[in-house]
C-alpha cells in the first residue's frame, strides 16, 4: 500500500538498473479523455483514472491497449532492476497539453496497493492490443524481472489503485500504463508463468479488495487489514 501525495498521475518513465527513460520513450502514451472530440484539452483530461474496470483501457491506460505511439522496446535481463516514474503533467511529452498550477511537481496523490505485471506478446508488441494472458510479478514500487521469466518480447504494465467505496462518485480509480520491452534471459532454469488472467476481466466493479475507503482521516482503516486482490504475484 503506497501513501499520498497530490493529484491524478500516471506513469511515463521506466527506469531500467538506476537508468531513467525520457518520458513516453519505452512507454505507450495515452490519450486524454474525450479524445475523439476536436476540443482543446489540458493536462488534467490525461491524468484522470480509469473507473471501469471492465474497460479497454484498464491494460494500459485510455486509448494505449493499441501502441499508436509507436514507443521504442527496452531491453532487458532477467533480474534487472525496473520501476515506473509518477508524472502529473503532459505539457512536454505531449503537445497541445496546457500544464496547470497544481500539476508542477509530480507526485503519488493515492493510498492503495501498486503491482507489475507481463504479458507475452505472441508477435509484434507494436501489433499487440494486451488482449492475451497477463501474470503478476511483483508489488512494490521498484522491483526485478523475475530471473525465470522466459525470454521474449512483452508488455510490462504498472497498475496503481485508489480504493474507494462502490456506492461513492466514481468508485476505485485505476492508474495503468505499459512499456515495450525485451527480456533476455540466459538461465538455466525457466519458469512457467502463472496464474494467468485476462486485463479487463481481472477485476470487477465493488469487489471489496478494492473497493472500500482507505484514505487518510479514516481512523476506522487498519492497513493490517489489507488483502491484495488475486491472482497472486509470480516469482
Amino acid at each position: 500500500m503506497l501513501s499520498r501525495a497530490n493529484a491524478h498521475y500516471f506513469f511515463d518513465r521506466l527506469l531500467v538498473n538506476d537508468t531513467w527513460s525520457e518520458p513516453w520513450e519505452y512507454i505507450r502514451k495515452i490519450s486524454p479523455q474525450g479524445y475523439d472530440n476536436a476540443n482543446t484539452k489540458t493536462d488534467y483530461d490525461y491524468i484522470i483514472p480509469v473507473v471501469d474496470p471492465s474497460l479497454f483501457d484498464l491494460r494500459c491506460g485510455r486509448n494505449a491497449w493499441t501502441a499508436w505511439s509507436q514507443p521504442k522496446t527496452a531491453v532487458i535481463h532477467a533480474g534487472d532492476t525496473v520501476g515506473f516514474a509518477v508524472n502529473t503533467t503532459v505539457g512536454l511529452p505531449i503537445e497541445g497539453a496546457q500544464v496547470m498550477p497544481w500539476d508542477r511537481y509530480p507526485n503519488l496523490y493515492h493510498p492503495g496497493p501498486a503491482t507489475a505485471w507481463l504479458s507475452a506478446a505472441p508477435s509484434s508488441l507494436d501489433d499487440y492490443e494486451g488482449d492475451g494472458q497477463w501474470f503478476k510479478i511483483l508489488s512494490v514500487w521498484t522491483f526485478a524481472i523475475p530471473k525465470s521469466t522466459p525470454p521474449g518480447d512483452y508488455l510490462l504494465r504498472f497498475e496503481h489503485v485508489y480504493p474507494l467505496p462502490a456506492n461513492s462518485l466514481q468508485g476505485a480509480q485505476f492508474y495503468a500504463n505499459c512499456a515495450h520491452i525485451t527480456i533476455i534471459n540466459q538461465n538455466v532454469e525457466i519458469g512457467t508463468p502463472g496464474p494467468m488472467v485476462k486485463i479487463p476481466g481481472v477485476y470487477t466493479f465493488g469487489q471489496k479488495e478494492l473497493y472500500f475507503f482507505a484514505d487518510v482521516g479514516n481512523e476506522t482503516y487498519n492497513i493490517h487489514d489489507f488483502v491484495e486482490p488475486k491472482p497472486k504475484v509470480w516469482s
